[in-house]
Parts: structure tokens; sequence; C-alpha cells
């Protein structure tokens, strides 16, 4: 009869015989025995290996083993306050699956000698815990969205127009023409809104930005959403529930994995709405008085600022009414002209712009306006310049990079380390 192996959780509630299968965490020789530490993407148990309960063939061929070779074990479970989880496994079967001699990931290894061996340090419980949150996240997003009766919307990756302006474009030689990576699906989003009502799309995006900072990447995962007959206050408060269902959601189903990164689970069951709100004003006030001088209106605000600015809060909150000259040909004025319906939600604890969005441009003479002087060439824009054309309608959208959020549901240093494979300035490998 084939052996059914089952996962380490399982095995932790049946107890008695079991047969489990994983990879080599640590591992201890001595003598007499050996001491694994097994681990499989459930958990981790503690097994001790006698070479005269085993095959004497494959015990020798363990102990010429380094961490990370997988095996197929069968034992029965022995309590013991001792292992970390309070059972030991012990061996009556081993069978070793595949090699792993001289694993080249040891202690104290460097960050970029980490991203070189990125397909490896994947098997970390740090990053163990990181992608398993980042799954949550992405099933949380669908769920909320799906149930405010949002269509989920698949926008084009290849684009012949710039949507958040040229110079960070990726150009592709297409058939003989010059098109690019999409910077955003923003646009194609909003043709939906005529046939669909609320839309959203979990697309990637590609950003050719010369940043090295903490927040960029080149390639990133970007959930935008854009809906008809909403004002910028609609989208604000649409924003705010979907984080908030998202950081419960993740307190909820991810508690361990909060544990190992160090991450408190009640800063994460705290975000609620509403969401604190403060104009553009109102933040240059706030900065002004923290520098002591006066800061000229109609600035972007910088990564620097934007920090002052959250790191003593806890919860994540609006800027809203940005200068129109700041902001995207897009943007909605005000009837000032000289702000716009354009808000950015702000990480809490220094970690800066998580979202943007506002309300869109809905006039066609407008929106003809603004292309005009900003010399933009209008061919490219015909198409979205017919949807002002025909039935346009007040409406508002958003962005969100899910790597910005999710470095600060996670608390991480770096946005390197929300992605499997970070793409930047000067790393396009593995």
């Amino acid at each position: 009869m084939e052996k059914e192996f089952i996962s380490i959780k399982k095995a932790f509630e049946k107890k008695g015989l079991v047969s489990v299968r994983g990879w080599i965490k640590r591992k201890r020789d001595l003598k007499e025995k050996i001491f694994l530490l097994l681990r499989d993407e459930t958990g981790e148990i503690q097994c001790i290996i006698e070479p005269e309960k085993i095959d004497k063939k494959e015990f020798e061929k363990l102990s010429k083993q380094s961490i990370e070779a997988s095996v197929e074990l069968t034992g029965k479970l022995k309590e013991d306050s001792r292992a970390p989880s309070g059972f030991e496994l012990m061996a009556e079967e081993l069978k070793l699956i595949g090699e792993s001699i001289n694993f080249p990931i040891q202690k104290d290894l460097s960050e970029e000698f980490l991203l070189d061996v990125r397909h490896l340090w994947m098997r970390s419980s740090k990053m163990q815990a990181i992608m398993k949150i980042r799954s949550t996240l992405m099933y949380a997003v669908r769920e909320f969205y799906k149930k405010e009766n949002y269509f989920e919307c698949s926008p084009a990756m290849i684009t012949p127009n710039a949507c958040e302006g040229g110079t960070t474009l990726f150009p592709l030689k297409y058939f003989g023409k010059e098109r690019y990576l999409s910077q955003s699906g923003q646009m194609y989003l909003e043709v939906m809104i005529f046939a669909l009502g609320k839309v959203f799309g979990l697309t990637p995006s590609f950003r050719a930005e010369k940043s090295k900072t903490a927040r960029h990447l080149t390639e990133y995962w970007h959930l935008e959403g854009e809906c008809a007959w909403m004002n910028m206050d609609d989208q604000m408060h649409e924003i705010e529930k979907m984080v908030s269902f998202v950081c419960q959601k993740i307190a909820e189903e991810n508690p361990e994995e909060l544990k190992v990164l160090g991450r408190d689970l009640a800063d994460l069951k705290a975000i609620r709405t509403p969401f604190a709100k403060m104009s553009y004003d109102e933040a240059l006030e706030i900065l002004e008085k923290k520098y002591k001088k006066k800061i000229p209106w109609g600035i972007d605000l910088s990564i620097k600022e934007e920090k002052i600015l959250s790191q003593d809060e806890k919860i994540p909150f609006f800027i809203y009414g940005y200068p129109t000259k700041i902001k995207a040909f897009y943007a909605k004025e005000m009837p000032d002209s000289k702000k716009c319906y354009s808000f950015d939600l702000i990480g809490p604890e220094g970690y800066g712009e998580l979202c943007t969005g506002g309300q869109r441009e809905d006039i066609n003479e407008n929106m003809l306006k603004k292309l005009k002087k900003e010399k933009i060439p209008l061919e490219n824009y015909q198409w979205y310049l017919d949807l002002r054309k025909y039935g346009s309608v007040p409406h508002s959208g958003f962005g969100i990079g899910i790597e910005r959020l999710l470095r600060w549901i996670c608390k991480l240093d770096s946005i390197k380390d929300t992605i499997p494979f970070p793409r930047t300035l000067n790393r396009s490998y593995p």
C-alpha cells in the first residue's frame, strides 16, 4: 500500500505514526544520531534519526547533506517540552529525495549577495512569512472589491501612450512601431466604467525611474480602480475601507507570519475607518513649523517631507487638494484652477505615499486644453478623448502599489523584500 504523506501541521493534529516530507532547515550531527528540523509550507518539526532504526545507506547519505536537502520521513510523534513545537518525530523510515551539498546561504551575508541568490533565499523564514502575507493581501483585495460590486478588468500591458509622464516609459519594438510597457492601467479602466460602473485591475506596471530609494521598483503590482459617479471624497472613503479590510484580514489569517516579522498584531487590528484627512495647505503649515521657514506653495512633497508628516502617526491618512501643476493632465481642477481634486494616502510611521488618486477630468474641452498646454501629441489620445465626447460622467479612481502597501503592513525596511524577484535600476537577475 502506498504511503500517505501529510503536512507537518496535520501531523501535529493526527499524532501517532505519521509520514511527512520537506526540507532540512537545521541539522546537527552527533555520533549516535542526527537531529533535524524539518520544514514544509505549513510548519516545522524536530526529528531524531538513529542509525539502528533506519536503513544504514540512507543514514550515511543523510550524514553528508547540508541544510535544504529534501527528505521523506515516517515515524512516531513523541511529546518533548524541549522541542520547538512540543513534539519530536522519532524516525523509523528515511528516504533522501534531493541532495544539498554546501548550501551557499549562511549567517551574516550582505543584502546584495542575498539578492544574487534570491532563488534560494526565498526559502528563508522571513521571505516565507512575507510571501504568505502577500498572498493573503492579494486574495483580500479581490474579496473586498467583489463584496463592493466591482468588476475585475484586465487593462492592456502594451500601450501607445504615457499615463504618468514620458520620461519613465520602457520602450519596446512592436512590429516596426514603438510601443511601451504600461505605467498604469488607469486609462483603460476608465473605458470600462461606461459599461460596468465600478471596476478594478490588479496587474503589473513598469516605470523606468532612476531611483534607488527603499520604496521604488521598476516592475511592481498595481492595484487600480475607476468608478463612475464618484467624486474625490467618495473615492477616499472606498480606499480607507479597502485598506482597513485588508489589514483586518491579514491580522486574522497571518498571526504567525506577523510574529516572525516582529509586527505587532494590535497595530494592524487598530486600522479602522475613518482615516484622518488634511489639505495640502495644512500639510505645508505643519512642515513650515518643523522647518521654521516658509515653504514655496506648489512644490511636490518629497519622501523626507512625507516621512516628517507621518512618523508619529499610527493610522494611514489622506492629503488632498494638491496643486494642479504637479499632477497629471487628467486630474480635475477645483474652481480656482490652482488646485485639483487629487489625494495621496500616506502610510504611518514614516512609510510615506501608499496610494494616489482623485477625480478625473470629465469635460472634453478642459482635457484638450491641458493636453495642448503641456504639448502632448493628441494622436495617441483620441480614443481617451472620446470617453469625454460620448456620454461623459463625473468619475474618480486610484492607484496603489501592492509592494508599498505590503512594506508598511509587514514593517519592512526595503521594498525589495515584498516581491519574489525585485527589479530595480541595477538589478534584473535572477
